[in-house]
């Protein structure tokens, strides 16, 4: 099994999120310990505004997705991440733009495994879905409505900035609940 962290970043005309119709500026990956959440390689950011969306995605999916008929090959990429519902739709419609593969969710997050923090921090925040972020309760930065106007006045190191902070507050996150996970169990 190898995990990863993993996260994309959209960009959209509209404030309401749509796979179909905004873009993948980033789609980023790194290798971690999940015993620890510790990063065991560098973060890998692919950036849209080198090449193109169409690009990023089909590095991706022939990078991690691509399984065919190899029961193994789904364990090559476990994402671990925070509402990775959103990013995997995301992929699926730009897959299908793309690369004409109709892939669906129950082939890319229901049958493969995945950690994902959302239901934690539900949990952390009283039950309660809203307020459920990861900026309340890790150091990520708030920053994430201001990668529109970064992407728009092309100021790419500022979202890359804020990829990299907020990739380190997710692991440092993560680090935090894994270590203190056997306080359940007592």
């Amino acid at each position: 099994m190898i995990p990863y962290y993993f996260d994309i970043e959209t960009y959209s005309i509209l404030n309401k999120p749509d796979p179909e119709n905004d873009k993948i500026i980033t789609i980023q990956y790194q290798k971690i310990n999940l015993k620890t959440g510790e990063p065991i390689d560098k973060l890998v950011i692919l950036k849209e505004w080198k090449s193109s969306e169409k690009d990023i995605v089909t590095l991706f999916y022939n990078k991690f997705l691509k399984i065919g008929k190899d029961y193994k090959n789904k364990w090559k990429f476990v994402p671990v991440g925070f509402n990775l519902n959103f990013e995997w739709e995301f992929i699926i419609a730009k897959v299908r733009k793309y690369l004409g593969i109709k892939l669906s969710s129950k082939e890319i997050y229901y049958d493969k495994p995945r950690v994902d923090l959302q239901p934690i921090l539900v949990l952390l925040n009283g039950g309660v879905f809203r307020g459920a972020r990861l900026d309340k309760f890790s150091n990520k930065p708030p920053d994430n409505k201001k990668i529109k106007g970064w992407y728009e006045n092309k100021l790419y190191h500022k979202i890359e900035q804020y990829i990299e902070n907020e990739a380190k507050a997710f692991l440092d996150l993560l680090c935090k609940i894994i270590k203190n996970i056997h306080k359940l169990l007592e």
